[in-house]
């Protein structure tokens, strides 16, 4: 754990640095953990006679009240272009699909297409532009305003630096990646396919993010989930061993048994490595001291005597038992030496 540490990585645990190594299953979360979390508005799409001040206002206002990244990118956008956000009357976050707000006499609702559909709100005329942004790998959101489809505003958060290189060797250890997130399906196969992840779970809903590692853990696998957000914690307490990125949310570094303080999917592989490793020490440890003692045992109880007429001195046993020790400590000290490949 002091090596873990000075890596930057925290294990809670001598459970968790032991489960490690029996990990086959990697799930890794998109948003802040494939990605960087830092999403930008690339994108604004408007329908109906209405202009992007409107649509980029609406939403905005209905996210002031959200503390998700994509809300930010959108309120930081609209600060961009100096527009003013008053609080919306009324706010109510549906889990999974959106918002829904009222601004005086405006009703606002921003959120994916199951939001509009629940709402009977058509989409149609946007349908050639977000297929075309998803594709791009891009978060689109849809925006109405008193029922009518106002537009569309795509973020895009790009994915961090070390995940592909992380990923692939992951994948060389032979462990299975898996990406999971709320986005549909084209848009987290765009990510997957820029992070080098083949197994995808898409449109999961935050409360049943738990129930896929579930889902793998009854197939007999052992499952690390690695996330950093407050809807990743219950994953994260589900998983065989939970990998939080030390930038994310309190509730979710509580959740898990490893942190990683840097913000690098690349510590993920030296973890497991570490565990390998420590594993290694442990039973080279346990095979001297049991042949040591197998040899040593017999010879204390005599069993020279009979050929030799000699017993064995107590100061030499008293030494010999000394050595033991110390054979163990000292090998268990050459860990130290380890580094980071």
């Amino acid at each position: 754990t002091g090596k873990g540490a000075e890596q930057g990585i925290l294990i809670k645990s001598a459970q968790a640095l032991q489960k490690l190594k029996e990990v086959d299953t990697v799930i890794f979360d998109k948003t802040g953990t494939i990605t960087k979390g830092n999403p930008e508005v690339t994108d604004i799409i408007t329908y109906h006679k209405f202009n992007q001040k409107d649509v980029l206002q609406a939403a905005a206002i209905a996210e002031k009240r959200s503390e998700h990244p994509l809300g930010e990118a959108i309120i930081k956008k609209a600060k961009e272009q100096q527009l003013t956000i008053p609080d919306p009357t009324t706010f109510k976050s549906i889990v999974g699909h959106g918002l829904e707000a009222t601004n005086g006499k405006q009703k606002i609702i921003l959120g994916n297409r199951k939001l509009l559909h629940d709402h009977k709100i058509p989409i149609n005329a946007s349908q050639t532009d977000l297929e075309r942004l998803e594709q791009e790998g891009k978060t689109v959101i849809l925006i109405a305003i008193n029922s009518t489809l106002a537009g569309i505003i795509a973020i895009q958060d790009t994915i961090q630096e070390n995940s592909a290189s992380a990923i692939k060797t992951l994948e060389q250890m032979g462990k299975e990646v898996y990406l999971i997130t709320g986005d549909n399906e084209q848009t987290a196969n765009a990510i997957a396919k820029q992070a080098g992840i083949k197994n995808v779970f898409a449109q999961v809903l935050p409360q049943d993010k738990a129930a896929k590692v579930k889902e793998l853990q009854s197939q007999g696998k052992i499952v690390a989930m690695v996330g950093d957000g407050i809807n990743d914690a219950p994953a994260l307490a589900q998983a065989d061993v939970g990998i939080a990125i030390g930038s994310g949310t309190d509730i979710a570094i509580e959740s898990a048994d490893v942190v990683l303080i840097k913000q690098n999917l690349e510590d993920v592989v030296t973890a497991i490595k570490l565990s390998s490793y420590t594993m290694k020490k442990i039973k080279q440890n346990l095979f001297w001291a049991f042949a040591y003692n197998v040899a040593g045992i017999p010879l204390a109880a005599g069993i020279l005597y009979p050929f030799t007429g000699t017993l064995l001195n107590p100061a030499i046993a008293g030494a010999a038992m000394a050595f033991s020790s110390v054979s163990v400590v000292s090998n268990s000290l050459l860990m130290k030496r380890w580094r980071k490949r």
